[in-house]
């Protein structure tokens, strides 16, 4: 099979998502992956369903970790020239995005939908850090042959996003952050946001008080004039801020939808 020999691996799809994540202890950030994609090691089994959804069954695939395979869930035509990486949060998975990620694959984007390592169907990397499946996300997605990277993360997902921002190389085209604490699991983001030169925005809920402070500062030490930051009513979490209609929802769908067209439309 032809994409098996390109390192792209068509499996089955994701099951379970939700859950907001806790902060967690800081540590060393990890050096910069190879942004040269390769095959994966092995593959998960193509019986293995996930997200209830059959239809997407080949929509699954995989590639390089850190020392095994990374998986995702791939929508939209594969003519489109701009991807949009989606990072979840803690206790989710790639499922989490599928409501918004099946609307933005039809409004004419590709869209990678991230298992971190050891979650989903991705194996456990060797002391591998969000930000660094990230980067390997980013990696793939450049093998598909596409002009525009976007990283969209999920609180912990948004954290190791902007950190994969800073160190990208080539750099990305654009970054959102639904929720990101300013640290998580030794990724600092805080002191990322002051190397990242490409547009960032930065949502969160005023009701959860310390998402929403984060959001302000690194707002604040992020140098780049296309920066935005979207403080919405509610407490509305991560993703839940697009695909969960409550308050707050409309303001930040607005604000993300309003940011990928000045800054990477389809």
């Amino acid at each position: 099979m032809r994409r098996i020999g390109l390192g792209l691996l068509a499996v089955a799809l994701l099951s379970g998502c939700g859950g907001d994540p806790a902060a967690a202890p800081t540590g060393a950030a990890p050096a910069a992956p190879s942004t040269e994609a390769s095959a994966p090691q092995a593959a998960p089994s193509p019986t293995d369903r996930r997200c209830a959804d059959p239809e997407l069954n080949d929509k699954q695939v995989a590639f390089p970790g850190n020392g095994g395979f990374l998986t995702g869930v791939l929508l939209g035509a594969a003519t489109s020239r701009t991807v949009l990486v989606l990072a979840p949060q803690a206790s989710a998975d790639a499922c989490s995005w599928l409501s918004w990620a099946r609307q933005e694959a039809a409004a004419g984007y590709r869209v990678l939908a991230l298992d971190f390592a050891g979650e989903g169907r991705s194996q456990r990397g060797d002391g591998s850090k969000p930000s660094a499946d990230v980067l390997r996300a980013v990696a793939y997605t450049r093998t598909l042959g596409v002009e525009k990277v976007v990283l969209i993360g999920a609180s912990r997902g948004g954290t190791a996003s902007l950190v994969a921002a800073a160190a990208a190389e080539p750099p990305v085209t654009a970054t959102v952050s639904l929720s990101a604490p300013a640290t998580y699991a030794g990724e600092d983001a805080a002191a990322a946001a002051a190397r990242i030169a490409v547009p960032v925005l930065y949502v969160a809920a005023t009701g959860e008080t310390s998402f929403a402070a984060d959001a302000q500062t690194m707002y604040s030490a992020t140098t780049d004039p296309r920066r935005r930051i979207a403080l919405v009513p509610g407490r509305l979490h991560g993703t839940s801020l697009l695909t969960v209609t409550a308050d707050g929802t409309a303001e930040a769908t607005a604000a993300v939808t309003e940011f990928l067209k000045a800054n990477a439309a389809p």
